[in-house]
């Protein structure tokens, strides 16, 4: 009986390893049934050093049938505001002050501001102000849609943002609060950490860092639970998307690039369906 355990913990750290030294952004995959894919794992930023691809980016999308993305290009306005509710009532003066000051960072009107739920504000007060609105994503939708290729969502907005929705209001605030607490010195710190670890490709790391980011923003045995649903069981939900679109069709597919790394991530799953892969360069 000894020596079982030690079988399988040596195989468990054998599949850890066939997992943890994935590196790359961007993988060309082939699947059983012969037909070739690319999967890139993004960054949702308009960062200069990420999105000006190498040519090799669009011949493999011009190569697809399809882009598949993480949510449907459906109306997601409708889900970002609260229903007859104000944060008004929920925020004292001071943090309404500071909403209003990074909102104006942001370039967003207060009155707006106020009635959108407070996780999704959390989010995008926790990122860098945006230069443009060309980020990563937003490019490969519009590269797609110059070559005729048809797009299609993982996910529509209402499911994608199910999952935190269903956090109670109050857990919403603490996740803003957070936000509101750190300084801009800190929040630059915590994007340029994350970058870091994007432009080394390092899969494992930016999967670590982003979660060890975002766990900070809710208390360990709340974000421990919506780990699971926004990591795990999405990632599943990916991988059944893609095998059941890659009989027929030849993909390119766009995820976060988190969703890519560790024994539950892409990478694995698909690898363990018999898709055989490798990694490319995506930018200089």
């Amino acid at each position: 009986m000894k020596r079982f355990f030690i079988l399988v913990i040596l195989l468990l750290n054998t599949i850890t390893i066939a997992y943890a030294n994935d590196r790359g952004i961007f993988w060309k995959l082939k699947a059983p049934n012969g037909l070739t894919h690319y999967l890139f794992g993004t960054m949702h930023t308009d960062e200069n050093r990420i999105i000006t691809f190498l040519p090799i980016v669009k011949q493999a999308l011009d190569a697809s049938d399809l882009l598949v993305v993480e949510i449907a290009s459906d109306d997601h306005a409708k889900n970002l505001f609260m229903s007859n509710h104000s944060l008004t009532s929920d925020l004292n003066e001071a943090e309404l002050n500071q909403i209003k000051k990074l909102s104006e960072f942001h370039v967003m009107y207060f009155e707006n501001v106020i009635r959108m739920k407070p996780w999704l504000l959390a989010i995008i007060f926790d990122s860098p102000k945006p230069s443009s609105e060309f980020n990563q994503d937003f490019l490969l939708m519009s590269m797609a849609s110059d070559l005729d290729k048809d797009v299609t969502g993982i996910e529509s907005s209402q499911e994608h943002f199910a999952i935190m929705d269903s956090l109670s209001l109050d857990d919403q605030l603490v996740m803003l609060r957070s936000v509101l607490k750190k300084t801009e010195k800190e929040r630059l710190a915590d994007y340029s950490l994350l970058m870091k670890e994007y432009l080394l490709a390092d899969l494992d790391r930016i999967r670590k860092t982003d979660e060890e980011l975002t766990g900070k923003l809710l208390p360990p045995d709340l974000w421990a639970k919506m780990k699971i649903q926004l990591m795990d069981e999405r990632n599943k939900k990916m991988v059944t998307k893609i095998k059941e679109l890659s009989k027929d069709k030849q993909l390119f597919i766009a995820v976060g690039a988190s969703h890519l790394s560790g024994q539950d991530g892409l990478l694995n799953q698909l690898r363990q369906s018999g898709f055989k892969m490798s990694p490319m360069k995506a930018f200089k």
